[in-house]
């Protein structure tokens, strides 16, 4: 299945994206959860805090499906 991915802040380099915010599409086998996307990007798990598929927040074992739409965060910190 594909789905679309854009990555926020540190997290594009990790895919190497050179791009932040531009989707990319993923190729991933049926079933796959958003944790099984994070390994695949090699996005570190201390390095992302949030996720959003098709503009809703979900947790890393969220099963994706084909199409979904997917925002990755890292933690972020200011003041």
């Amino acid at each position: 299945m594909r789905v679309s991915v854009k990555l926020y802040a540190s997290l594009a380099k990790y895919a190497g994206v050179t791009i932040m915010h531009e989707p990319i599409e993923v190729d991933l086998p049926s079933g796959s959860s958003l944790l099984d996307l994070y390994q695949r990007l090699n996005l570190p798990g201390s390095e992302v805090k949030t996720a959003f598929v098709n503009s809703t927040m979900q947790e890393a074992d969220y099963t994706l499906r084909e199409g979904d739409e997917v925002g990755i965060f890292p933690p972020v910190g200011g003041g």
